[in-house]
């Protein structure tokens, strides 16, 4: 009850845009709506009166009791929590019942929660309709701060479809708003720099990647939140791993490992062994890689996490393959047919490219269909894979004796880049 009564008035204050500051004033501390808020106090009701007066609503409303007859405003603010909860398929039904009853501002955040709730539920096609009537909005009000958001809506829709060069040109503008003063938000300007560093090191800029991650560092430092720094270091090991700095990319993912494991975050624990374990098998050290794959996979079935053991099986495959490549091709077979199951499509497509690899020589007819299969996949499923794909298929061309096949496979991958 105390947490759920603090859950709402933190959805309502942010709501409002207010700080934990400006509501206690003039008659309580930021401490103490601090305690509220994450549930290590009970309010009386003389505070909840007080606060409910700032934030425009009644105390039953923050009781969880009888809405008040603002019934669509207090919709919003809750499908806003739910939302921020990471809860989308539960906002959205909320939010797309008010289409009347409030107020234009209120509109124009009701479109972009709207917006981004499609594209955490992997509905981003959907999203860009509703980003186009928020942006319309937004310029007709006149109000810079939701322009901003709203473009930050739209640069995870442009992620979640893989239009990464669009999302770090309206992320870029997004964190120079910030800079000056547009957006007054320190979280959202280092979620925004995540972003940014994120989106740079998938469009294949290591450099630039680097230098985004380390301004997000020094943010965070400002909300000392850990899981989000293991993150960081998890996407400045991938950055360091594309600029070929192998010794940098294992020390960034060993800081995000211990973080994972002081938080006892097990899944993330497992994930950040199976890349550390990527990065070990290039750097030589396939014993140290074999330890770490291993030890992933018993957490992985411990959490019962069968996705992430859908790849964590699929790297010891391809270890394995550096080996004994019978034994590598029964294995990549059990992997696929595992990895179906539990709806993987990377630990998928990477069976398939194994498979038709270890083929080539043998039967270039059945390895085709391996990489074709994993083409017609990635276009479906997973298209950031194009590129490697092709990649992968020249290369297993041009070890196959056919250098005509490799050279039109290469023109496809640069293709693919240049989408």
């Amino acid at each position: 009850m105390v947490a759920d009564v603090g859950a709402r008035i933190r959805s309502l204050r942010t709501a409002k845009g207010l700080t934990q500051a400006q509501l206690a004033e003039p008659q309580y501390t930021k401490a103490y709506i601090s305690m509220l808020e994450s549930g290590r106090t009970r309010a009386s009701m003389k505070a909840l009166e007080h606060i409910a007066g700032v934030l425009g609503v009644k105390p039953a409303d923050l009781l969880g009791g009888a809405p008040s007859p603002a019934a669509p405003q207090y919709m919003l603010y809750e499908a806003r929590r739910l939302a921020e909860e990471g809860r989308a398929a539960e906002a959205i039904p909320l939010l797309e019942q008010l289409e009347e009853g409030l107020t234009p501002p209120d509109q124009l955040v009701r479109l972009r929660y709207l917006a981004a709730c499609y594209n955490l539920s992997g509905q981003a096609k959907a999203a860009f309709p509703l980003i186009e009537r928020a942006q319309r909005m937004a310029d007709l009000l006149g109000d810079q701060e939701e322009q901003i958001r709203v473009k930050a809506v739209l640069a995870a829709a442009y992620t979640r479809t893989y239009a990464y060069e669009e999302a770090i040109r309206v992320l870029k503008e997004c964190v120079q708003a910030s800079d000056d003063g547009v957006v007054n938000d320190p979280a959202f300007q280092f979620r925004r720099l995540v972003d940014l560093a994120v989106a740079q090191t998938n469009q294949r800029q290591p450099k630039q990647a680097l230098l985004t991650y380390e301004r997000a560092i020094a943010l965070s430092e400002e909300f000392g939140d850990r899981a989000s720094l293991a993150h960081l270091y998890a996407g400045i090991a991938k950055a360091h791993h594309d600029s070929g700095d192998l010794e940098a990319a294992i020390l960034n993912s060993q800081k995000s490992l211990v973080i994972y494991e002081e938080l006892g975050l097990m899944d993330q624990v497992a994930c950040a062994l199976d890349n550390a374990a990527a990065l070990y098998v290039e750097h030589g050290n396939t014993t140290r890689a074999r330890e770490c794959l291993a030890r992933a996979a018993r957490i992985a079935e411990e959490v019962r996490r069968d996705t992430t053991l859908a790849s964590i099986r699929a790297s010891e495959a391809e270890l394995l393959a550096r080996t004994d490549t019978d034994a590598a091709l029964e294995q990549a077979q059990q992997v696929l047919k595992f990895a179906r199951r539990v709806e993987q499509p990377d630990a998928q497509v990477r069976m398939l490219l194994l498979t038709g690899e270890l083929r080539m020589k043998t039967s270039s007819a059945t390895a085709r269909r391996s990489f074709q299969e994993a083409r017609q996949l990635a276009e479906e499923k997973a298209p950031q894979l194009l590129r490697i794909i092709f990649d992968r298929w020249s290369r297993a061309a041009e070890a196959g004796g056919d250098s005509d096949e490799a050279l039109r496979l290469a023109r496809r991958a640069l293709e693919t880049v240049r989408v």
